[in-house]
């Protein structure tokens, strides 16, 4: 039987480091930790990784790597939860890989955590997840609203990056990271009906799904207030079940139920505007010809997208460094009020939607 092959992603799940810094270390980089490095090429070294296979693993571990194996408290260490392992379209990725290297300017190592839904379900913990271990928490991607409550129960300083959409009617034990939606969105939509005349706009997207998506739509809602436009859900797709939208069949039968058929729709993220825009290509209707179309994020896909894709940028990096400050923040002063962050964000106008007005060109 062939030996399987060892990757960097081996090394990772094994120390709970993200490919990132496992990457940097056997590249040779120098803005990782010493503690990090040492526990990698140990690591690498024990698993027979490539070059690493002819150095023999230090027989005594040091006292920081024996208390790692026994599961004794290591200091400085933040942990990333999530429920989905971000793409590089989503800006959780960007997030990550900025928020990794500030906290190790600091000497935190950050480790990552699939919550399975299991886990979810059962209101676990991972199951690799040493609570003893761990100085802070940071989620991205979980919205169950009782495992955030259960989260917050944990008396560790937790900050969630988005989070069910009624987080702000419980003021749980936790400050929040968001990009700031309602007025950008409303701003977008205002313009775009007042540059262009539009009488019929629709919302894809399930609002309920997450804060952000609540507060793209309420800003939606309120540019339509302010044009004088009526909102009619006819003209929108709004199921509130998140995961049916990459369902091409019933993204396409839910268009042709539109009615009446609107000139511009607006899409909770950049994804399913993408996803959007295709499959109004196979049913022959122009973009932004017959109807205009919007996301939100600016994800890389954004920009390359025929016809690429107006949307609102979210700074997804500098969202990293305001993350791992308010972390940082908070585990140095645990008693100081909870605060929920929102970074700025401005429209990109571009090919899907635009305006016609020449003095609404430039933002």
């Amino acid at each position: 039987m062939a030996k399987q092959k060892i990757l960097v992603q081996d090394i990772a799940d094994s120390l709970h480091l993200s490919r990132t810094t496992v990457s940097k270390v056997l590249n040779g980089s120098t803005n990782v930790s010493e503690k990090n490095k040492e526990r990698v090429l140990k690591k690498a070294a024990e698993l027979n990784y490539k070059q690493f296979a002819l150095i023999s693993p230090v027989n005594e571990a040091s006292s920081e790597e024996s208390a790692f194996l026994k599961n004794e408290r290591i200091p400085g260490n933040i942990a990333f939860l999530f429920h989905k392992l971000p793409d590089k379209q989503h800006i959780a990725s960007s997030l990550l890989a900025t928020l990794e290297q500030e906290v190790s300017k600091e000497g935190y190592t950050l480790s990552l955590y699939t919550v399975h839904d299991d886990d979810m379900k059962n209101l676990k913990l991972p199951n690799t997840f040493v609570l003893e271990n761990i100085d802070a928490i940071l989620c991205a991607e979980l919205f169950d609203k009782e495992y955030c409550k259960m989260l917050c129960s944990l008396n560790k300083p937790l900050l969630f990056v988005d989070s069910y959409y009624t987080f702000a009617e419980d003021n749980l034990n936790a400050d929040i990271l968001l990009m700031e939606s309602r007025y950008s969105s409303s701003n977008m939509v205002n313009r775009l009906i007042t540059a262009n005349g539009l009488r019929h706009v629709g919302f894809v997207g399930a609002y309920n799904h997450c804060l952000s998506f609540y507060e793209r739509w309420t800003g939606f809602c309120m540019a339509l207030q302010d044009c004088g436009l009526p909102l009619n859900k006819s003209s929108c797709i709004i199921s509130q079940d998140d995961s049916i939208y990459w369902d091409r069949l019933w993204l396409i039968n839910q268009i042709k139920l539109l009615d009446p058929f609107p000139e511009l729709l607006v899409c909770a993220n950049d994804p399913l505007a993408i996803q959007l825009m295709s499959c109004l290509k196979e049913l022959n209707i122009s973009v932004p010809d017959r109807v205009m179309v919007t996301g939100f994020d600016n994800s890389p896909a954004s920009a390359i997208v025929t016809p690429s894709l107006t949307t609102i940028n979210s700074h997804s990096s500098n969202m990293g460094i305001s993350a791992a400050k308010q972390l940082l923040n908070r585990i140095a002063a645990p008693d100081l009020p909870y605060v929920r962050v929102y970074l700025q964000t401005e429209v990109l106008f571009r090919e899907s939607a635009n305006i016609k007005i020449q003095r609404y060109e430039s933002i």
